[in-house]
């Protein structure tokens, strides 16, 4: 019996739907919505997503498809979700503030 190939799309819809879990911080993870972090942005708080999406692809180099700011306990994180050449998808998580990479998946 052969296995029809998984479409791409698919695929990520499927693991965006996975919980995003901290392994460092067991702070629970709430996702801020476009208007929220239009704000964070311009109040300074956080750095442009842009900037982000950049940090994480030097982390993890690929195709960036999904980028989300977050709140964990007082703290900001993006959580950067890119797909590689090879098919394989990354998840990056980062300081809000600094863009330091905290953690890839």
């Amino acid at each position: 019996m052969s296995m029809m190939p998984v479409e791409p799309i698919f695929a990520l819809t499927l693991l965006a739907t996975l919980p995003i879990v901290q392994i460092d911080n067991q702070d629970p993870m709430s996702c801020l919505s476009a208007d929220e972090t239009r704000d964070a942005v311009a109040d300074g708080r956080v750095i442009q997503p842009a900037q982000a999406s950049r940090h994480a692809r030097q982390a993890a180099p690929g195709e960036v498809v999904r980028i989300r700011l977050c709140r964990q306990g007082d703290d900001y994180v993006y959580v950067v979700t890119t797909l590689k050449r090879d098919g394989r998808v990354a998840r990056v998580t980062l300081e809000g503030q600094s863009g330091k990479v905290g953690m890839i998946r």
